[in-house]
C-alpha cells in the first residue's frame, strides 16, 4: 500500500514574505504596496470623514489579497509633512497583533538623513565630495536609526524598509564613485545592522538605478522596492543582472495604472512584466503606491491579473 507523505500547511502570508526575503520561491506570487494614501483608502471603501479606523485600512489590504502592511515612519526627505511617531507605533502593533501578515516599517536611509538634516543643496556638495564632517555625520545617523530599528524589533515589526530617494530618471543625483565613498558604507552598516536584530531589508529609491544596481546589492539588502519603469527600470532587466534570489518588488507603473483602460489590457501588461520572472521571489505592486485618484477597479485588476 503506498502511503502519500501529508501536505504541508499553506504558507501564511508573513511567511511567504519572510521565504521571499530570504531568497527562495514562496510557491506563490506576494502582493503588496510602499503606500496607500488615505484619499485612496477613503474611496476604495466608501469612507467619509477625516479619521480612518484600522478597520478600514485592513479591509483595503484584505480586498486586494496583500500579504504586507508598511508602517510608514517617515514619508522621505521631500516631504513637507512627516507620519506621527505615536500613530504610526498604534499601527504597527495593531497589524503585528490583529493579522497574519508581514508587517514593515519604513525609515529613512542614511541619505535621507543627509538631506534633512543639512538641506537639499548642501547634502549633494558634502556627499559628492566629502568634507571631513561626513563621516560623522553618516556614522552618527546609522547609529540613531539602528537604536530606533532595535525598538522597532522589540515591537513586532517583521522588516524595515530603508526609503532612500538616491536617484531621478536619468540617474543617481551622484557620482556613484563618489557614492562609493560617502554612502554606501554607511548604508552597508545601517543593512547590517537591522539584520543582527533579526529584521529583513528591503531599499527604496524612485529613479534610475542601472550605474549603482551592483552597489545596493552588495550591501546586503534582501530585496528592492519601486523599480520605476519611467526611469527605465524592468523587472526582467533588473533580474538578469541581480541574479534569481534578491527579491524585487513594484514596477508597475502608477500613471499607466491610473489611466481608463479595460481590466483585459492590465491583465496582459501585469503578464507581460511577470512572465520572465516565474519562479523567483517577487511582490506584485506598484512602482510608487496607491494614490489618491487612482481607479480602484484598475488596481483590483492589476492584483488579479496573477
Amino acid at each position: 500500500m503506498n502511503h502519500m507523505p501529508p501536505k504541508s500547511p499553506p504558507l501564511s502570508p508573513r511567511q511567504a514574505v519572510q521565504r521571499a526575503l530570504a531568497g527562495r520561491w514562496p510557491g506563490r506570487l506576494l502582493r503588496g504596496e510602499l503606500a496607500i494614501d488615505d484619499a485612496f483608502v477613503r474611496d476604495f471603501v466608501g469612507l467619509e470623514g477625516e479619521a480612518i479606523p484600522w478597520g478600514a485600512r485592513r479591509a483595503v489590504l484584505q480586498r486586494l489579497r496583500h500579504d504586507l502592511a508598511v508602517v510608514s515612519f517617515s514619508h522621505g526627505w521631500g516631504s513637507p509633512v512627516q507620519p506621527d511617531q505615536e500613530d504610526a507605533l498604534f499601527l504597527l502593533r495593531e497589524w503585528r497583533a490583529e493579522s497574519d501578515l508581514f508587517v514593515f516599517a519604513l525609515i529613512d536611509g542614511p541619505f535621507s538623513a543627509a538631506v534633512k538634516g543639512w538641506g537639499w543643496e548642501q547634502a549633494l556638495m558634502r556627499l559628492a565630495r566629502p568634507t571631513p564632517d561626513v563621516p560623522r555625520f553618516m556614522a552618527e545617523a546609522v547609529v540613531e536609526q539602528t537604536e530606533f530599528v532595535q525598538r522597532l524589533a522589540a515591537l513586532g515589526a517583521d522588516g524595515i524598509l530603508l526609503g532612500d530617494d538616491i536617484a531621478y530618471r536619468r540617474s543617481a543625483y551622484i557620482q556613484p564613485a563618489a557614492l562609493r565613498q560617502s554612502y554606501f558604507p554607511y548604508l552597508t552598516l545601517l543593512v547590517e545592522a537591522c539584520q543582527q536584530a533579526g529584521l529583513p531589508v528591503v531599499f527604496h529609491s524612485d529613479g534610475n538605478l542601472w550605474e549603482v544596481l551592483v552597489d545596493l546589492v552588495a550591501t546586503g539588502i534582501n530585496g528592492i522596492q519601486g523599480l520605476e519603469p519611467g526611469a527605465g527600470m524592468s523587472l526582467a532587466g533588473v533580474r538578469a543582472r541581480v541574479g534569481p534570489e534578491l527579491c524585487l518588488w513594484g514596477n508597475v507603473d502608477v500613471g499607466w495604472l491610473a489611466q481608463s483602460r479595460p481590466a483585459a489590457e492590465i491583465t496582459d501588461e501585469v503578464q507581460r512584466l511577470l512572465a520572465p520572472l516565474a519562479g523567483t521571489p517577487l511582490i506584485l505592486g506598484s512602482s510608487g503606491g496607491l494614490m489618491a485618484g487612482l481607479p480602484g477597479s484598475n488596481v483590483e485588476a492589476m492584483v488579479n491579473a496573477a
